[in-house]
């Protein structure tokens, strides 16, 4: 079933106002949601909803809470969350990072005591908008989340450990890479298992560390493997180093974001004539057997949101139950 996204976004504001969450912050979270559904990151979606409400009535996400920004030096920033979403926090942080890094060239923010940070890459891209080059990464949750075995291991010990960086690519558009240290977001696994399908091989292994394609294995004791073996590895233990040795034990993640101003380097004339160069040899390139076409990294979110934006966002039956369900409880409809 489609929906089109203002009425996605509509119940999404409405389930958390629902569970006392400040306006500005439930339409926060919900229009981060639903873009990731629009960009067909569905493991950062509406689907995070049912969660985020038992995070909520637990305790363990404070929607109330104030985000404190301290700047501690020259070009950096130390921000703490109190426990409300990592999600509010960046986006707070976006404009004051851009702040500094117009008058030092360069700013760096470190995140601590967090809920979830969403799709981390509309941090990096927000900034990237700004004519900055954007970075995010986060660690440091081994004490509590241990759902990644790292390179030849059969137990977890990381957590995904996400980064993205981005530039901009057109004036409207951002390249991006924003990918977990694993071999998938932890958030995959779970759309595979709302829907009820297996998992592509190479993705997890079971308690015993034994591959597996069954999703429920993952929650049973089992762990993600790394993306790209020893290099997913490796970047998963410099962000757990970052995350915890250098920011202190977190709440959920600790995150580091960097902005660097490219008007310090460039004039945005010259760099957007580059990177149509780039695009074009990127597009004109002959795609392989089976591919239609050659796209850059963040194309295919560019043209998935296109699409959403005209058509509607695709639930299946399960989510939308799911959804449903959460709605019920609450007397909300989807």
């Amino acid at each position: 079933m489609k929906v089109q996204p203002d009425r996605a976004r509509q119940f999404c504001t409405n389930v958390l106002l629902a569970l006392d969450t400040p306006e500005s912050t439930a339409r926060t979270i919900s229009s981060h949601l639903v873009e990731a559904d629009m960009k067909n990151v569905r493991s950062h979606g509406m689907i995070r909803l049912v969660r985020y409400a038992e995070q909520i009535e637990s305790g363990y996400i404070d929607n109330k809470a104030p985000i404190d920004i301290r700047q501690v030096a020259p070009g950096m920033l130390h921000v703490d969350a109190n426990r409300n979403w990592g999600i509010v926090a960046l986006d707070a942080m976006v404009p004051e990072l851009e702040k500094v890094a117009r008058e030092n060239g360069v700013a760096a923010g470190a995140l601590v005591n967090c809920a979830h940070t969403g799709r981390i890459g509309a941090f990096s891209e927000a900034l990237a908008r700004r004519f900055m080059w954007g970075m995010v990464f986060g660690g440091g949750a081994n004490r509590h989340l241990h759902e990644v075995a790292p390179h030849g291991g059969a137990k977890g010990v990381f957590d995904t450990n996400p980064y993205a960086f981005s530039l901009p690519m057109t004036k409207d558009s951002m390249a991006s890479a924003d990918f977990a240290t694993a071999a998938t977001a932890q958030g995959k696994v779970l759309v595979y298992r709302t829907n009820q399908k297996p998992l592509p091989p190479g993705w997890i292994i079971d308690k015993t560390g034994k591959p597996s394609v069954n999703p429920e294995d993952l929650y049973d004791g089992g762990a993600l493997l790394t993306s790209g073996e020893q290099k997913g590895s490796a970047m998963a233990l410099i962000a757990e180093l970052f995350g915890e040795a250098v920011l202190g034990t977190p709440h959920e993640l600790n995150w580091f974001v960097i902005a660097v101003d490219l008007s310090r380097f460039t004039d945005q004339s010259a760099y957007f004539s580059q990177a149509l160069s780039l695009q074009t040899k990127i597009e004109d390139c002959p795609p392989a057997a089976g591919v239609d076409k050659v796209r850059w990294p963040g194309q295919p979110e560019v043209e998935s949101e296109a699409t959403a934006s005209s058509d509607g966002i695709e639930y299946s039956s399960l989510e939308l139950d799911r959804l449903g369900t959460l709605g019920s409880r609450l007397n909300i409809v989807l």
